[in-house]
């Protein structure tokens, strides 16, 4: 991920959110009430591709159609309570969001996460299918109001309302803004300095938005040396520049907090 030695800034990243899913109950689903009701996070772009078929009174989800292993994200950040072999799609996996909402994902080839795992918005969470009752490579994204909800909602409308717009491309966004991290156990702090408290930690390539960035205390990590930090408002805090996927040590196009 890094070719080049560079000092890095950490800073705070806004996370982006939203997505659905599909099919019927099936193995591998975790027992679990949804928590009260939340504000609706900031969504992220669940699979590049082409939208081949909507929402509908016969169709409860949405298709987004491109090649065998295309990378699939979370909407947004949640627990998986369902990750495995599911009638009709194959395999699915669903997520149980913050806001009570819920996104489910169908017709995968391989899945990356596991049930009671959590995830964040723009997590890497699966590689594009066909898996099940598919005529193609696709991603069936469906979404439910809550866990105990029996019809699905639009997934278009509820990504809108989330920032995302159908199709879209993952991490896009504001032009100089969108980026994804890399590396496992990327500490997200409430500042730009090494003894502020973790909000939380990645455990894995995740796609953010940020805000802006700042120079705070000088980090050492993988091999790089940066005093930048990244402001992550969808994360609730800040991440060094180190654990940016990009070269530059101050990210362009991202304002100084």
């Amino acid at each position: 991920m890094r070719v080049v030695k560079r000092t890095k800034s950490l800073g705070l990243l806004v996370a982006t959110v939203a997505a659905a899913g599909l099919v019927p109950l099936a193995a591998g689903q975790a027992a679990a009430a949804p928590p009260a009701k939340a504000a609706a996070y900031a969504g992220s772009c669940p699979a590049a591709g082409t939208v081949t078929q909507g929402w509908s009174s016969g169709h409860d989800g949405v298709d987004i159609a491109n090649s065998r292993g295309t990378s699939i994200y979370s909407t947004g950040p949640g627990t998986v309570i369902a990750s495995g072999p599911a009638s009709g799609y194959g395999q699915w996996i669903r997520i149980r969001h913050d806001d009570g909402t819920i996104t489910e994902y169908g017709h995968m080839y391989e899945r990356l996460v596991s049930v009671n795992q959590r995830v964040d918005s723009g997590q890497l969470i699966a590689r594009m299918g066909s898996e099940g009752d598919s005529t193609g490579p696709h991603l069936h994204l469906r979404v439910y109001a809550s866990t105990s909800a029996t019809r699905g909602v639009d997934p278009v409308p509820y990504l809108n309302e989330r920032g995302v717009n159908l199709p879209c491309t993952p991490g896009s966004g504001t032009p100089g803004t969108n980026f994804t991290t890399w590396g496992t156990s990327v500490r997200v702090r409430t500042d730009a300095r090494l003894n502020a408290a973790v909000v939380r930690t990645l455990t894995g390539p995740t796609a953010v938005n940020v805000q802006c960035q700042k120079h705070g205390d000088v980090v050492n990590a993988e091999g790089y040396t940066n005093d930048a930090w990244s402001f992550v408002p969808a994360l609730g805090g800040y991440i060094s520049n180190i654990y940016i996927d990009h070269p530059a040590s101050w990210l362009p196009g991202v304002p100084e907090c």
